[in-house]
């Protein structure tokens, strides 16, 4: 019979990314500035999916507290950089993309033809979120003044890379970004480059399982 007591389970996630993490902040509209919370319900860094609860307050009058749940593409071995749908471009996709400080270091190293590489080792995550519907009210398709036709470019710093379980982390210097993810959303017919700025909500003991 195998021998399990010293069997350790790690979590899911990664650093500040895990199932049940909290981020706070910001989207950014023009002049205009709407308080933002992220939940992630579930992440698999293995299989390069994550998903979760995006809640904006403010944003419309008829609806001043919206919910959306999303699901999200991690850009690395299974996905590349080119999102090819959703209406963006490559040219559009770079034009992202190189708004966050990692990915143009990253991208020196990276096969033009595939454009892919080992996510499960690096100090951050790049991803692409899709908001799906609305929660509770997954039937609501049409609501004025906001829309989750387009998606997210995303960039989330994972924290102290000496804390992460399994692995190096490649060498990089974030730790004046540790908690944070930044996004920029996306779509053809609305206004470009809103930025969504979130900062990881601490939690005061940690909820991985492990067997001794």
């Amino acid at each position: 019979m195998a021998d399990i007591s010293r069997i350790r389970m790690p979590p899911k996630g990664r650093g500040c990314l895990y199932p049940g993490s909290i981020y706070n902040g910001t989207q950014k509209s023009g002049r205009l500035s709407y308080e933002v919370t992220v939940e992630i319900l579930n992440i698999d860094l293995n299989n390069s999916h994550l998903e979760g609860y995006l809640n904006i307050r403010g944003l419309t009058e008829d609806w001043p507290e919206l919910t959306t749940f999303f699901t999200a593409e991690i850009i690395g071995k299974d996905h590349g950089f080119v999102t090819g749908r959703w209406g963006a471009t490559e040219a559009d996709d770079m034009k992202h993309w190189n708004r966050f400080g990692p990915f143009k270091t990253l991208h020196r190293s990276l096969p033009e033809d595939k454009m892919r590489f080992n996510h499960l080792n690096k100090p951050f995550v790049f991803m692409r979120w899709k908001e799906r519907f609305l929660v509770p009210d997954w039937r609501v398709r049409d609501i004025s003044g906001a829309s989750f036709a387009g998606f997210y470019y995303v960039c989330a710093w994972l924290g102290d890379p000496s804390e992460w379980i399994g692995g190096s982390a490649t060498p990089v210097s974030t730790t004046m970004d540790s908690g944070r993810i930044s996004a920029f959303y996306y779509h053809e017919n609305s206004e470009p480059y809103q930025q969504l700025d979130l900062r990881h909500v601490e939690k005061r003991s940690s909820e991985a399982f492990e067997m001794r």
